[in-house]
């Protein structure tokens, strides 16, 4: 389930994109600025691995909204968790979406997109979602819609949905049922960092 949900986000990092001019008051330009940025900084394997990850890790803290996201995966607990825990919990996110998919972009051939239209939340005209069809090399046409948000005249991403799943409800079930488990935030991040360590991330 993940995987999939993370295709589109990858599929994006690796696509062509507009001028920045445009990107500045349109989500969607924004999207595909941050896609071309993306292949230049992230698909040449002559760059070293370590090199890599650090400009994947950079374009996750500018692209997504990470502390709002991890406000919505962790819910309660995050309330009542230490800022140390907080910071600990997004670290370790990073490092987990950074071993997943930074993979994905070696040898990768590009795939199209095109996004179908902006839809402002009616409640507030800084939110909105973005429709992306991708179109897989290697398969059928993946329709997305991407949670975006305006703040300070900067957007940033704050959820994908693919075929009616979303990533961060998904993850927030995914940790909802570790924190059960190991005891809240703390026990999450400790099981979470075991697992980077060694490598349990990485694309088979």
């Amino acid at each position: 389930m993940l995987r999939h949900l993370f295709l589109p986000f990858t599929l994006l990092l690796l696509s062509v994109a507009v001028p920045r001019t445009e990107a500045a008051d349109d989500p969607a330009a924004f999207l595909e600025e941050f896609g071309r940025e993306a292949i230049a900084q992230l698909a040449d394997e002559s760059v070293p691995v370590s090199q890599r990850q650090q400009r994947f890790q950079e374009m996750l803290d500018r692209g997504f909204d990470l502390e709002a996201i991890s406000r919505f995966i962790i819910a309660r607990p995050w309330r009542s968790a230490e800022e140390s825990e907080r910071q600990a919990f997004i670290t370790v996110f990073k490092d987990y979406l950074t071993q997943r998919f930074l993979p994905l972009f070696e040898g990768y051939a590009n795939g199209e997109f095109r996004t179908g239209g902006v839809r402002v939340d009616q409640d507030n005209e800084d939110l909105a979602w973005v429709r992306v069809t991708f179109q897989s090399p290697r398969g059928q046409p993946i329709q997305t819609d991407w949670r975006i948000r305006r703040n300070g005249g900067e957007f940033r991403i704050l959820d994908i949905r693919a075929e009616g799943a979303s990533m961060a409800l998904t993850l927030r079930e995914e940790y909802a049922s570790v924190m059960r488990q190991e005891g809240g935030l703390a026990g999450l991040v400790t099981r979470l960092e075991e697992q980077v360590e060694r490598g349990a991330f990485r694309p088979n």
